[in-house]
Parts: C-alpha cells; sequence; structure tokens
C-alpha cells in the first residue's frame, strides 16, 4: 500500500460514516445556508433590491471564520487514534506502510472531505451571487475561495496532529476544543495581558498599540482569515462585524498588511501537520 491507498480507503470509511457524513453536511450547510436564505428573502419580495454582493460575502466569511475551525477539527480529529484504539492501526501501519505514508494519506483524505463538501456549498454561494446579488466580482470571489479552503485546512492540520500526538480519543477530543478556546478565547486574552504587563496604569488601552499586539493578533488563523475576507470585500475598511479595533495610527506596521495574514496562514498550514508527524514517527502507537 502507499498513501494513495491510505487516502482512498480512508475516504470510502469516512464517507460512509456518520461523523463524516455529518461533517460534510455541516460544512455545505453553513456555507451554503445564508445564500439561500438571502436568495429566499430576495425572491419573496419582487420589488425589493438585491444585497450587494460584498455585504453577503463579508457576512459568509465572518460566521465561517467562527464555524469552519471546530468543523474541519472535528472531520480529522480521529483519523489516527480512532485507528490505535479499535487496533486496525497496526494494519495501517503494516508493512509496506511507512508512518510518513499513513500520515499523509489520512492528511489528504480528510482536506479532500473537507475541500469537497466546501465546493459544493461554495457552488451554491457562487449562484447566488452571480445570479441574485449586486456588482458580483470573479476574483474577489476565487479569492475568498482559495482563502477559505486554506483556512479549512489549517484545522483540517491541527486535528490531524491532535490525532497522531494523543493516546486516546478522550484526549484527542479535549485537545481539540482547547484549541479552538486557545484561538477564539485565550489569544486575545494573551494580547491584553502583554498590555497589562507592558504598560503603566490608565494607558491599557490607549492608541497606538505596540507592533507586537498586532504581530501576536494576527498570527492568530482565524484573525489572518478575518483580515483577508476583509480586504477581498471591504477595502480593509473598519467593519464591526469583522473586526473589534477600527484602523487606527498602526495601519503602517507590516503586522497588519494582508501579507502577513497571507503568511500566518502558509505558517500554520504547514509547520502543524508537519510537528505533528514528526511527533508520531517515533511515538509508540502499537
Amino acid at each position: 500500500m502507499t498513501w494513495k491507498t491510505v487516502m482512498d480507503d480512508d475516504l470510502l470509511g469516512v464517507r460512509r460514516s456518520r461523523l463524516g457524513q455529518g461533517v460534510a453536511a455541516t460544512t455545505f450547510v453553513f456555507t451554503a445556508g445564508i445564500a439561500i436564505l438571502v436568495a429566499l428573502a430576495h425572491y419573496s419580495n419582487p420589488g425589493s433590491e438585491a444585497p450587494t454582493f460584498d455585504s453577503i460575502m463579508l457576512l459568509i466569511g465572518g460566521i465561517l471564520s467562527v464555524i469552519l475551525p471546530f468543523i474541519a477539527m472535528l472531520g480529522s480529529y480521529g483519523a489516527i487514534i480512532q485507528e490505535r484504539e479499535t487496533g486496525s492501526v497496526r494494519f495501517l501501519l503494516g508493512f509496506p506502510n511507512s508512518r510518513l505514508e499513513a500520515y499523509v494519506g489520512k492528511y489528504l483524505s480528510r482536506s479532500v472531505l473537507f475541500a469537497a463538501s466546501m465546493a459544493l456549498g461554495l457552488v451554491v454561494v457562487a449562484g447566488v451571487g452571480f445570479g441574485v446579488l449586486r456588482q458580483p466580482d470573479v476574483v474577489s470571489f476565487l479569492a475568498f475561495v482559495v482563502a477559505t479552503l486554506a483556512f479549512g485546512i489549517v484545522f483540517v492540520g491541527i486535528g490531524l496532529a491532535a490525532s497522531a500526538v494523543l493516546d486516546s480519543e478522550t484526549q484527542a477530543t479535549t485537545g481539540i476544543i482547547s484549541a479552538y478556546v486557545l484561538f477564539r478565547g485565550v489569544w486575545p486574552v494573551m494580547q491584553w495581558g502583554g498590555l497589562w504587563l507592558t504598560r503603566p496604569d490608565g494607558e491599557l488601552g490607549a492608541r497606538p498599540y505596540p507592533e507586537w499586539y498586532f504581530y501576536l493578533g494576527r498570527f492568530n488563523p482565524m484573525n489572518a482569515y478575518v483580515k483577508l475576507v476583509n480586504v477581498i470585500f471591504n477595502d480593509d475598511s473598519f467593519l464591526p462585524l469583522l473586526l473589534t479595533n477600527a484602523q487606527g495610527p498602526e495601519a503602517g506596521f507590516f503586522a497588519v498588511s494582508e501579507w502577513y495574514a497571507i503568511g500566518s496562514l502558509l505558517v500554520w498550514l504547514v509547520v502543524v501537520p508537519v510537528l505533528g508527524y514528526l511527533v508520531f514517527k517515533n511515538k509508540d502507537v502499537l
């Protein structure tokens, strides 16, 4: 067997599983659902003017930034740990499979599952966007597709890494929940904690914020994705739906640029799966 055989076998199994079907359906619903509701609202009020393409895409991007990470991790966190708990890991890692081939095959199968369900949802979004909404833009939509797929696959990799390095399904579940809490809740606390430690009393929230505050904040993949969505559809203007801080004197920092956001996503996309594999290849899993 090769990584491709592992990928094909895993895809077949995950497509048949309730969890795999649930993850695919949930990804599709949250991607396409808003677009469908917008279309229904428009056609139920024939005299009303359709909303703009950019406004609806900002709404979809804002919702996906919150929902997609957990869905993607849920689809990959059991990829290896469930094989260990059922004992089938002996077949997965049996000759001629190497651990690298097993890991890559699992990573690709879970990424394909996520990408396929996301693509179906985005087809619906495109149909509504270009058929109903005002002022659609092909280039902006394609940029959104690339950013969203990369964002989701970042969390597929995090879920797989948890599955590979932890010792039980309970631990892996705790791991992905902890990762979500870290990015969604603990990260901004870390930023404000840094301000509290480095600023005198009465100046905690004073602008401009130091540059490290933005380097840390935008390194969070959720924040990086939100930045890219705002650049694509809102010319990087302040929008309370997506951003908590209005543009201020810090606008010239490299850390608040779209290039830093792209770099952050790429780092998470590459480094986490690699680190997960490096631990997995020397781990006693039999």
